[in-house]
């Protein structure tokens, strides 16, 4: 325990950054896109590596807080990708951080994409009925 508290220590004052990627398969299946997430050196980050997280101070908590300095997570990414239509969603799943978070951020888009698919199918047709057309000459 005193060996992960030195590290952790030592860790928090040496890092300006930490960078992870993850490669998801594109939806158009010409190869892979990078998915990357940042975490910056701030006081708040510094802190959370230092002395752990706990409830409501997390890393991630702090990723999700701290975009407009720089900032991103892996699953705030893999919603873009999925949105832009680069990366299926099925597949972005699967490669997520938490893949019940993200399918609950992705409810809208869910909900979207199967109203698309009712709307753009064609009306069931009753083999039963006829259909009479009209002609005026």
């Amino acid at each position: 325990m005193a060996d992960q508290q030195a590290i952790r220590t030592r860790l928090s004052k040496a890092f300006r950054y930490i960078i992870s990627q993850r490669l998801l398969p594109r939806k158009d299946t010409t190869g892979r896109i990078a998915a990357v997430e940042i975490l910056k050196s701030t006081m708040r980050t510094r802190e959370y590596v230092e002395k752990g997280e706990s409830e409501g101070k997390s890393l991630l908590d702090a990723m999700r807080d701290g975009t407009t300095e720089g900032m991103q997570h892996f699953d705030g990414e893999i919603d873009k990708l999925i949105r832009a239509g680069i990366v299926d969603f099925e597949a972005g799943l699967t490669y997520s951080t938490n893949s019940g978070n993200l399918r609950l951020e992705m409810a809208d888009f869910l909900e979207d994409r199967q109203n698309a698919k009712t709307t753009s199918k064609p009306p069931a047709r009753d083999p039963n009925r006829t259909t009479e057309i009209e002609i005026e000459r």
